[in-house]
Formats: structure tokens, C-alpha cells, sequence
């Protein structure tokens, strides 16, 4: 199960970062970006590349892009090690952040997956809640608050408003030529239901996961409802970034009963749990 997660994590990157950061087009796009830094020592790490001269930087995203492919397709194939997690993270969040203005909520998400990953991976003899650091199964529980806490801090923000609450959330976003589907804009009451049906499923998913039956009815509805978004909203990273973080919640027996999750996962890093 753990590993089923690693990489489905990591095809994320890989499909990610090969269609959004590869050549001088993406090059010239990240550069629209205005230079910014987070106070603290922190930012040394987590800024290092948008820190560099310009001109510098882009030679160096020129080799960081391939680097952290090559690093995804490493771990995706073998047992991920901590370094290599470590410069994964390192790489992609360095990236992620010289193009902030083009960031999104599924781009964090993965940053913070990815930071937690490092903690799961083994060592060459290890892997899973087995890690070479001594962190793994805080952080293992660490990472499946994410999933909750990003679905319940939405939730909380869109209670705030009053457009999710009278369910014309859904008939306003239809509206915008960017996003869609525009279709919803001529049924009312299609836009109404929908509007109403993601703010309960995001106010409920947080307490449905702890009781395994309704943990896949809720992920099912999750799956449809980000493939939605990402064929219809044009946001396919974020709403493939939290169907890749499903998989932290999955448990042994269902990954097993699934022969594609089985053979995805391996044998690397399974842990049984409810």
C-alpha cells in the first residue's frame, strides 16, 4: 500500500513536470514569475533556485528538469532510498516555487507528499513504514492527514461564502470561458445539485475514510468528481494529485483483491491497516 502511494506520487511528477517545466517555452513562462522569498533561513532550501542570477537559473532548471525525472523513474521502478527522496522533494519544490504565479493547490499538495516521503522511504534494505530515518510512521499518518485536512480546510473556506451555500457555486465557475463546463449554465437545478453535492462531499470525507466501507464509496465519488474537474476545469494536476493521494488510505487487503493496484504496488512496503 505504501508503495502503491510512492508511485502513484511520482508518475504524478514525472507526467507533470515533463508536460509543464520541459523547454525554453517553460523556460520564458517560470521566468514570468516576479522573485519571491519567505522570511527565515528555510527559504535557502526551499527557494535555492529562484535565489540564483538570472541567466544562471535557467541553466540550471536545464538540468534540474532531467535530474528529477530520472530520480522519478529511479524510485518509481526501485525501493526509494531517503537521499533520493530527499533531492525529489528538493528538486520539485525548488521548481514548483521559481514558477509560483503558476502554481495550484494540487502542486502543494505534492510538495508537502513528497516532504513526508522522505520519511517513508528505506534504506537498501528497507522501505515503507520500515524507513531509514525513524520517522516513518508519524509520518505515515502525517500524510493522511494532508488528504483531510485539505478537503476539510476547502470545505471550511466555502462555508464562508454564500455561493456554495445558495448552490450557484458551479453555475458561476461555468460561466468563466477558462474553466467549464458551460453546458451546467442552462440547468439551474444540474448546477444547484452539484454545487450542493461537492460541499457535502467535501465536509464529509474527513469523517467517511476512518470506517472502511464508506472510505471507497467516498473515494469513488472523489475520483469522479476530480476527473471531472480535470477534463471539464482544465486543472487536470490538481485533481490527479488527489486521486494519487488516495492511496494512502487504502489498505492491504483491497490492494491485494486488485490485481492492477497489486502489480503497481509490489511487494515493497505494504503495512496492513483498517
Amino acid at each position: 500500500m505504501i508503495r502503491l502511494f510512492q508511485r502513484n506520487v511520482l508518475l504524478w511528477v514525472i507526467g507533470f513536470t515533463s508536460s509543464a517545466y520541459w523547454g525554453f517555452e517553460a523556460l520564458n513562462a517560470m521566468g514570468l514569475s516576479p522573485l519571491y522569498l519567505p522570511s527565515g533561513p528555510l527559504k535557502y532550501v526551499t527557494h535555492a533556485l529562484a535565489m540564483l542570477p538570472d541567466g544562471v537559473n535557467d541553466l540550471v532548471v536545464l538540468v534540474a528538469v532531467p535530474l528529477l525525472i530520472l530520480l522519478s523513474v529511479h524510485d518509481l521502478l526501485r525501493a526509494p532510498r531517503w537521499w533520493s527522496a530527499l533531492l525529489i522533494w528538493f528538486l520539485y519544490t525548488n521548481l514548483m516555487n521559481r514558477a509560483w504565479l503558476a502554481g495550484s493547490g494540487g502542486q502543494q499538495l505534492i510538495a508537502n507528499l513528497l516532504f513526508w516521503n522522505i520519511f517513508l522511504s528505506g534504506n537498501r534494505t528497507t522501505a515503507g513504514l520500515d524507513g531509514a530515518l525513524g520517522w516513518s510512521f508519524p509520518a505515515f499518518w502525517i500524510l493522511r492527514l494532508q488528504v483531510l485536512i485539505a478537503y476539510l480546510a476547502t470545505a471550511l473556506h466555502k462555508l464562508t461564502g454564500t455561493h456554495w451555500l445558495d448552490g450557484t457555486a458551479m453555475g458561476v465557475v461555468a460561466t468563466d470561458p477558462a474553466f467549464g463546463p458551460s453546458w451546467i449554465v442552462d440547468h439551474p437545478l444540474a448546477a444547484s445539485l452539484s454545487t450542493w453535492a461537492v460541499l457535502l462531499f467535501q465536509i464529509t470525507f474527513p469523517l467517511a475514510v476512518w470506517f472502511r466501507r464508506a472510505r471507497y464509496a467516498w473515494m469513488f465519488f472523489g475520483i469522479i468528481f476530480h476527473l471531472a474537474t480535470a477534463l471539464w476545469m482544465d486543472i487536470p494536476e490538481m485533481g490527479l494529485a488527489f486521486i494519487a493521494a488516495y492511496a494512502i488510505w487504502f489498505d492491504e487487503q483491497t490492494v491485494q483483491r486488485s490485481v492492477p493496484m497489486r502489480r503497481l504496488a509490489g511487494t515493497a512496503g505494504s503495512v496492513s491497516t483498517a
